[in-house]
């Protein structure tokens, strides 16, 4: 198999950036799902919520480019949006905003007509939107924020970005940074693949002390003594995030990995001719699936990249994502979108230079709702069969019996910390980037002999 899209989404639950190439860490691909979009708007209590696509599926009508990217390159409605080759993505991401194509027909003739009269703003009234991807949290006002029962700290990035979003959705909006906040992995299925990797790394036999009865016991008398330092506060206990995995705002884990081979088992749902996109299921990675059948992902436990020495020149095409950009869409930062100050200097970072292998443990099915539905260029549910997509893969793909109401497709995914190489000497913090690219090797490494049980608390 191979890599053949590679997917980012700065701003959670807008339009994604199809990357030729990417960063990882254990959080996921750099700079994925960094910031949220909160609303009082139908909240029984009137405290922010989380905006997502299948609540709010205006959310599809934006679309986001890193603003050290290559050209845009257009075809038709749609966008592909890049890294330069040297993976530089530039110090902010820039959000555009395109109204929809038409408005959902009225069940009244006097409305239809009225909806047909009505002034809708066109894209040179909402300039785009220039977010730092590496803001100061010193001068950022912090909230707690509640993603799915997992709570973190996050940050408000102020009036002048809440107002742009309000503006396009026509409701009080507020911009989230996660900033330093970190967010528990609660399902134990999520991250127990993770825990034991973790705990099992290949003991170097020259080096490594004998287990004996009598090493055993100080062992434990040693770990019990840090222990109660720790409780005494005279030795700090080591941070969570060591030992455990951790979430900036994405959903579950901190990768999405998806076949084109199960795609084609959904196409064929489908009517001659409509066409279910990938960028509908708002993967991370995508692999061509070649060489395993549809839906045989259901059972990896863990997949191995492989760097190619030299890029397959046939291997660089990515789906097209909607965005109907418009013609003052900037390609480049002496463009002027609506630039708001704020981001620390040299926050962009190097690039990683990882060459080795990258080892991903796939924990968890990743089950489906409503957003499956939404057409990108109205912002609403997609007409026809578009606008069935959930129902019909629903029919036969309900098979994860701790989400038995919900269809899969897709696994969650997580680092392997011991299966990535940096390539070559630095810091501790670009030891653990790794880089993977669109044409690069995939072999399921690890099969699970059943499927994945769900079971992230009440979600």
């Amino acid at each position: 198999m191979k890599v053949r899209e590679i997917y980012v989404y700065p701003v959670k639950s807008l339009g994604g950036i199809a990357l030729p190439a990417a960063e990882l860490d254990a959080q996921g691909i750099r700079y994925d799902r960094r910031f949220m979009l909160m609303t009082t708007k139908r909240s029984k209590t009137g405290a922010l919520h989380k905006m997502q696509l299948s609540s709010f599926p205006e959310c599809a009508l934006f679309s986001q480019e890193f603003a050290g990217g290559d050209s845009q390159k257009k075809k038709g409605n749609s966008i592909k949006s890049k890294t330069k080759a040297s993976g530089d993505v530039g110090d902010a991401v820039i959000v555009h905003y395109h109204p929809p194509e038409s408005k959902p027909s009225s069940t009244s003739v006097d409305r239809a007509g009225a909806e047909k009269n009505r002034i809708i703003m066109s894209p040179v009234q909402h300039p785009p939107l220039r977010i730092p991807l590496n803001p100061s949290i010193r001068t950022l006002r912090s909230l707690d924020v509640n993603l799915h029962g997992s709570p973190a700290r996050g940050y408000r990035m102020g009036d002048p970005y809440d107002a742009w979003f309000s503006a396009c959705f026509g409701f009080d909006v507020v911009l989230v940074y996660i900033g330093d906040g970190r967010r528990k992995v609660l399902g134990e299925t999520l991250k127990t693949g993770v825990k034991v990797r973790n705990r099992k790394r290949e003991p170097n036999a020259a080096t490594t002390t004998p287990t004996t009865p009598w090493t055993a016991f100080l062992s434990f008398v040693v770990s019990a003594w840090l222990s109660l330092l720790a409780v005494l506060g005279i030795r700090k206990k080591a941070p969570p995030e060591q030992d455990e995995p951790w979430l900036t705002f994405s959903d579950c884990a901190p990768f999405l990995v998806t076949s084109q081979s199960s795609l084609r088992s959904v196409r064929a749902r489908m009517s001659e001719g409509v066409d279910v996109p990938m960028y509908k299921f708002r993967p991370n990675i995508v692999v061509d699936g070649d060489g395993e059948a549809e839906w045989a992902e259901d059972y990896w436990g863990e997949l191995t990249v492989r760097p190619l020495s030299k890029m397959d020149p046939t291997a660089s095409s990515v789906s097209e994502v909607p965005s109907l950009t418009a013609s003052s869409s900037p390609s480049s930062r002496g463009s002027s979108p609506a630039e708001l100050d704020g981001a620390e200097d040299g926050a962009s970072g190097p690039v990683g230079a990882g060459s080795g292998p990258v080892r991903l443990v796939l924990t968890s099915n990743c089950t489906r709702c409503t957003s499956l539905n939404v057409d990108y260029k109205t912002g609403a549910r997609a007409a026809g069969e578009l606008g069935e997509v959930l129902g019909r893969l629903a029919k036969d793909r309900r098979v994860d019996r701790g989400n038995k109401y919900s269809p899969v497709f897709g696994r969650y995914a997580f680092l392997d910390p011991q299966g990535g190489d940096s390539g070559g000497e630095g810091d501790d913090k670009d030891e653990d980037i790794v880089r993977i690219a669109v044409g690069d090797e995939v072999a399921v490494t690890r099969r699970n002999a059943e499927r994945t049980v769900w079971d992230w608390p009440d979600l």
